[in-house]
């Protein structure tokens, strides 16, 4: 059973700790371009754990990271919440594709750019070929891309289309295409409301929500990494889709199932946007 949600002292305190800790990002992102790779690499994870941290997020993984070393590697997801990429970002850091409005937020514009985000211009279908020269010459260099093919959040509950036009790169560097499915759950298994991010909720209003709700996990599933090198991106969009699909479904019912047989065994009462990172490629850019 969940703990209460957390008191309103509580919940201000989780803000103002939220609030330094977005302070100690901007003092990082002064000299963070300056960093090697491996480095940058290690403050984007830490910085990433101590964000799920403060929001009283755990993480759990199933399966094994898919492939072994530093290369350069495609890795999606389904997206559910802005979360998402500090949930990937703590596990393995990568350089997360954007819409090019991004730059132009407040503080959160400034800080993608200094770190090294990817932006896109939605309505420049030109634009999708140079972003994509470079995507892969990111990955020939062994930096790790991350994208959300579907393109916008979902509830969790199912996987949306993926669009194709952003694997190409992929097969252009022969990396290797590591799809992850992202499913948030609460203590007991099932799974949680409490970070979907869709709609026309608000930024603001999702990470009070996060603040006041108890104690929730971000499991990621690993599902083998597909080999890209000669490849048709809508084939292996499609892999990718499936692949993600039926581990969300296989997980949920596996849950449903354990809980159940938890709750015949101990009866007990229960008690009772599109997401300002929803950043990438939408049917603008997809030719499938």
């Amino acid at each position: 059973m969940d703990k209460r949600p957390p008191n309103m002292p509580a919940s201000v305190f989780r803000s103002i700790r939220l609030a330094m800790h977005l302070f100690y990002a901007v003092l990082l992102a002064i000299f963070y371009p300056h960093l090697n790779q491996t480095k940058r690499r290690r403050i984007l994870k830490t910085w990433s754990r101590q964000l799920l941290d403060i929001l009283n997020i755990g993480i759990r993984t199933e399966g094994q990271w898919p492939v072994r070393g530093e290369g350069g590697y495609l890795v999606v997801a389904n997206h559910v919440s802005w979360l998402d990429i500090f949930v990937l970002n703590a596990i393995y850091p990568s350089r997360f594709i954007a819409k090019a409005e991004v730059r132009n937020w407040p503080l959160i514009g400034w800080l993608c750019k200094r770190g090294n985000t990817i932006f896109i211009e939605r309505a420049m279908r030109q634009d999708a070929a140079s972003i994509n020269q470079r995507v892969s010459f990111l990955l020939e260099q062994g930096i790790c891309v991350g994208l959300f093919p579907e393109g916008t959040t979902t509830d969790g509950k199912q996987v949306g289309h993926f669009h194709s036009a952003l694997i190409q790169p992929a097969i252009d560097a022969s990396a290797m295409l590591c799809p992850i499915a992202l499913r948030y759950q609460n203590t007991n298994g099932k799974q949680s409301s409490a970070a979907i991010f869709t709609g026309d909720m608000t930024l603001s209003r999702s990470i009070w929500r996060i603040l006041r709700s108890p104690r929730f996990d971000a499991l990621l599933v690993f599902t083998p990494a597909l080999a890209t090198a000669g490849g048709n991106r809508r084939v292996l969009a499609r892999a990718a889709q499936e692949a993600i699909a039926q581990s969300l479904q296989t997980n949920g019912a596996a849950r449903q199932t354990a809980a159940q047989q938890e709750s015949s065994a101990f009866p007990q009462t229960m008690l009772s946007s599109q997401s300002a990172y929803a950043l990438l490629l939408n049917s603008n850019f997809a030719d499938d």
